[in-house]
């Protein structure tokens, strides 16, 4: 048995950190697939126009022995538009909540605050995030949001801290409200019947099928220009880790839902990624030579008004030198 499990983490397909890496890849890499799930948990109203811009998400915390510690977030980020920008920070979280997750979210947007922190005169003016964490196991006895208190000298002030829970959701849910970033973890709601679904070879059909059709649907979204071929493949891929993971106890579920991941990873489309990242490259090509041949007829400009300055100058000079002759 032991020895059937460290089989399992060789695979290339196993990390220790699956879960943390879906979240961060997605989030990295994945545009059209972040701003819908900050339009639903901060009810914005973001579109295609948003700039999303990654900042730095190393940090030292200092204990109490005067040692420093990195850490580095799951999530941290700006989003621009109409020239208002927001900062956001979410973390994802397989443990069971607890307080020490609030402690370790504070220690998180004090850092990120003082990144951004503006200073003048004797005033410091530092900016907390919008903070938010999603909750990837079951967590009914915990609410949608959470608070932090900071108590000053002048008083109390506060800010939330946005929950979000995966068995809040349905399959149907994910994609009627786009939130296709939560879909590589849909298989944490079944976490507590995994045991039972896999004795059970018609359970352990149903939850294939049902991936079957979660396949399918984004199939559709990616015909429809809802999704990018990029986000297409990395929910698909990064699904297929999420689940070899969480089914390493549980054999069939595993060969079963994992399969058929498996084997539509292998069958992805990648020259559609070559050819959307090819476009998009011409498109910014053409700005970019637009922009130049622009930049190249104002510095022409520029040069034709200083050359009859010199001139203009010129001729002062010699009517100058006529006149004092």
């Amino acid at each position: 048995m032991q020895n059937d499990k460290q089989t399992k983490k060789d695979s290339p397909i196993f990390s220790d950190f699956s879960y943390d890496d879906a979240f961060r890849t997605m989030e990295t890499e994945c545009d059209d697939i972040v701003i819908p799930f900050i339009n639903y948990f901060y009810n914005e109203n973001y579109d295609n126009r948003a700039q999303i811009t990654r900042l730095r998400n190393e940090h030292f915390i200092e204990h109490e022995d005067q040692s420093d510690e990195k850490r580095i977030t799951d999530s941290h980020f700006k989003i621009t538009q109409n020239g208002i920008s927001k900062i956001y920070h979410i973390e994802c979280e397989s443990s069971s909540f607890d307080n020490s997750i609030l402690v370790r979210l504070f220690e998180y947007d004090s850092q990120i605050a003082l990144d951004e922190s503006e200073a003048e005169g004797t005033v410091l003016r530092v900016k907390f995030p919008y903070t938010g964490l999603l909750l990837l196991r079951k967590s009914n006895k915990v609410p949608g949001r959470a608070e932090v208190i900071i108590q000053t000298p002048k008083g109390e002030i506060s800010y939330d801290v946005t929950i979000m829970k995966m068995s809040d959701f349905t399959i149907d849910h994910l994609f009627e409200n786009r939130l296709y970033l939560m879909i590589p973890f849909y298989i944490f709601n079944y976490e507590r019947q995994l045991k039972k679904i896999n004795m059970d070879e018609d359970k352990t059909e149903a939850l294939a099928e049902e991936f079957r059709c979660i396949i399918d649907r984004l199939d559709e979204e990616l015909d429809n220009g809802k999704l990018s071929a990029l986000s297409h493949n990395a929910i698909i891929r990064l699904t297929h880790k999420v689940v070899y993971k969480l089914s390493m106890k549980h054999d069939k579920v595993q060969e079963k839902v994992g399969g058929i991941m498996g084997g539509k990873v292998l069958d992805l489309p990648e020259f559609r990624v070559f050819r959307e990242g090819k476009e998009e490259g011409l498109k910014e090509g053409e700005e970019m030579r637009r922009q130049m041949a622009e930049d190249i007829k104002v510095g022409e400009e520029v040069r034709k008004q200083m050359a009859e300055e010199i001139e203009a100058l010129q001729k002062e000079l010699k009517k100058l030198k006529k006149d004092k002759s």
